[in-house]
């Protein structure tokens, strides 16, 4: 029994330190001030999307077989490779770049003033090279040490602002402050980092012993419980943080600008060092993560002849033209991207969940094609606004609350299932003939 407990522990911690990254930190507190005195749905809606979501599909994969494979054979046995093949190139684009902004923005202007991004993103990224390079444990010793720091002043910022607010919430008077933290969840990107690492996490609780499908789903469980209470604790508490400085702030303030500020008013200059500190090492480990990934990744998928430092090498100089954007400006290239992949992931876990009760393979395949066209759609639209594209989407129900692929994805796993069941039965009368 204690083996399970602190195996379950140790993962559920691992878990949570993939899922939580120093770029996480920039989405919660904006998504408050938007939400204002509308805050609880606000909270209810970013953890919803950022982390149950996240953390559901790992559970999917496990009870779908323990692997992603295992999980998308039934639509195509090449599904899988794709998936992660558009996982990586996303990642390489938009996540390993915004790790270098965020580092920037949020961690060295906190500390010195009048550094030119382009020096610090250079030297940034080189680190980076170098380290995925070397190969060696001393990277992830460090970050061993500054996951746990930085939680901890994440913590000492959220009870202080909890105990003397810096003002109270206003009303914002907001559309939906479900739907927009919901959406704005998607930003975090955790649901494609499921199905990264998911794969990985559940082959290492195979080998500490837990070969059958009930224990290995029970371990993912419980790791994954202990990985939504941290995650609840920080995102729910940046998130109201933002909302308390509802009233001073307008809607459209740079993100990194609007935690540096509330951490200001409440910790001061010391508090901006130590958190400026913790967050460009954290972007520093996860960078260095994300490409050694990405570069394994390119190495197998081509067969070595994207060789794995060439691999490192490309994406660190992508990482670092990127990130010269800014971060606003890298979360509003990704935000059409979001859309187009987050559906079509949820409908995957959502199917991974319930495969049992899925009545056929016809059924799965067009209720993930459905939601794969619509989304799309609205990908597409939100970059190019064609009138007869935005009447499409606009005649589906929920399309105003940004959830136009809910009823296509339905209507998809039924029309399937009756086409399934056709084809079943015409095979049956052909066998009977014959």
């Amino acid at each position: 029994m204690k083996k399970n407990f602190k195996d379950g522990v140790v993962i559920g911690l691992a878990l949570f330190a993939t899922f939580f990254g120093a770029g996480n930190l920039i989405f919660p507190p904006l998504l408050g001030l938007q939400s204002g005195t509308d805050w609880l749905k606000g909270i209810i809606g970013f953890v919803a999307s950022g982390v149950v979501l996240p953390i559901s599909a790992v559970y999917a994969i496990s009870y779908a077989g323990g692997s992603v494979e295992a999980m998308t054979d039934k639509l195509h046995p090449k599904f899988s490779d794709i998936m992660l093949l558009i996982i990586m190139l996303f990642a390489g684009f938009i996540a390993v770049p915004r790790t270098g902004a965020v580092g920037y923005e949020l961690g060295m202007l906190a500390m010195v003033k009048g550094i030119p991004s382009a020096v610090f993103i250079i030297i940034y990224f080189a680190l980076t090279y170098y380290f995925v390079n070397d190969k060696n444990n001393v990277i992830n010793k460090v970050g061993s040490i500054l996951t746990p720091a930085l939680v901890i002043i994440l913590i000492f910022i959220i009870v202080k602002g909890a105990v003397t607010p810096i003002a109270k919430p206003i009303d914002t008077e907001i559309g939906s402050a479900f739907v927009n933290a919901f959406l704005g969840g998607y930003q975090t990107g955790d649901l494609l980092v499921s199905f990264m690492v998911g794969g990985v996490f559940i082959g290492d609780i195979v080998r500490k012993g837990y070969n059958s499908d009930k224990e290995r789903n029970k371990m993912v469980a419980f790791a994954g419980c202990l990985a939504f209470v941290l995650l609840f604790i920080i995102y729910a508490g940046l998130l109201y943080q933002g909302a308390t400085v509802s009233g001073i702030y307008p809607k459209d303030i740079d993100r990194s600008e609007l935690l540096l500020s509330i951490v200001n008013s409440l910790l001061g200059r010391a508090g901006l060092f130590a958190l400026g500190i913790a967050v460009v090492l954290a972007c520093l480990t996860t960078a260095i993560g994300e490409v050694t990934a990405i570069a394994q990744f390119f190495d197998t998928f081509t067969k070595g002849k994207l060789s794995y430092k060439k691999s490192a090498l490309l994406f660190c100089i992508i990482g670092a033209a990127i990130a010269l954007l800014g971060v606003d400006r890298i979360v509003f290239i990704s935000t059409p991207l979001f859309l187009g992949l987050y559906p079509t992931c949820i409908v995957l876990a959502f199917a991974g969940l319930f495969h049992k009760y899925i009545p056929n393979t016809a059924s799965y395949k067009c209720g993930v094609f459905f939601t794969l066209v619509v989304s799309l759609i609205e990908a597409f639209n939100s970059v190019v606004n064609i009138p007869f594209l935005s009447a499409i989407i606009g005649a589906i129900p929920l399309s105003e609350y940004g959830f136009g692929w809910v009823l296509p994805a339905v209507a998809g796993f039924i029309a399937g299932a009756v086409i399934g069941k056709m084809k079943e039965s015409n095979k049956e009368i052909i066998t009977i003939k014959q």
